[in-house]
């Protein structure tokens, strides 16, 4: 028959690891390659548990007393729910610079034409994809999910469960992952968006030398095969910018996680 102390001892124990298994499903509903949709969810989940009770094991004894009311435990888990899934986003930040890119491109290229026929019309933006797949392939080779895990291990000792001291820092390192979305963007897309207006630029100019000429139709061929030519090109430039925008995040991440500890952390 277990006593009081025990019965208090184990309940502290799943109240920690149900805050603990939140933070983690969080983080493994956003982040590249967990949130994948050919990752089945039975998988994220037993990953998960196994997560929770490697984590519980470690940071039991550190973390802080928690006042095991209800509204208290309601806002920890709020608090847990929103630093996994900052966590798992910063990571996808790099992912949505490479389909805004992707998009640019499109639009240019002539890919989203059905959208001035129908502006309700599903247009998936094929670079965008194409680039998207770049990054995931990028990101495994350097290990990037290997570098979530491990963030999300830090986590749950610089920022502890009742503890998250946001500061100056913090929104700094916030403006400047909305900023670099878009600059990472217009990197990327830079070499195949100059390319595509030099060539509207001679098309523009044909079009007044020999007036007969459709164009409008001829404009479509050649600016499919300038873009893809200077994509192709353009790969390794891509492929290693990718690269360090993905290192850089990285740290930004971690900057960002240390900005939310209390002091002396």
């Amino acid at each position: 028959m277990l006593d009081s102390a025990t019965l208090n001892l184990l309940m502290g124990k799943f109240v920690i690891s149900l805050l603990f298994f939140i933070r983690i499903s969080s983080f493994l509903f956003i982040a590249p390659v967990f949130s994948n949709s050919g990752t089945m969810p039975q998988l994220k989940i037993i990953l998960g548990l196994i997560l929770t009770l490697i984590v519980t094991t470690t940071f039991w004894d550190i973390q802080p007393q928690i006042d095991y009311h209800l509204w208290n435990i309601a806002l920890i888990a709020l608090k847990e729910l929103m630093v996994g899934f900052a966590i798992g986003f910063s990571a996808q930040l790099v992912f949505y610079a490479a389909r805004f890119a992707g998009g640019l491109i499109d639009f240019d290229m002539g890919f989203h034409t059905s959208l001035l026929f129908d502006q309700n019309a599903s247009s998936p933006s094929l670079i965008g994809q194409v680039f998207d797949l770049v990054v995931l392939m990028v990101f495994l080779l350097i290990n990037g999910h290997h570098f979530l895990i491990e963030t999300l291990f830090v986590s749950f000792k610089v920022v502890p469960l009742t503890v998250a001291v946001p500061s100056e820092a913090t929104i700094s390192i916030l403006a400047k992952f909305a900023s670099s979305i878009f600059i990472i963007a217009i990197k990327i897309a830079a070499p195949a968006i100059i390319a595509l207006f030099i060539a509207n630029l001679a098309l523009a100019l044909l079009s007044r030398i020999a007036p007969q000429t459709n164009i409008f139709v001829l404009s479509f061929q050649v600016k499919v095969v300038v873009g893809l030519l200077v994509l192709l090109i353009s790969v390794p430039f891509i492929v290693y910018f990718i690269k360090y925008s993905l290192q850089d995040f990285q740290s930004l991440t971690m900057q960002w996680l240390m900005s939310l500890a209390p002091r002396g952390v």
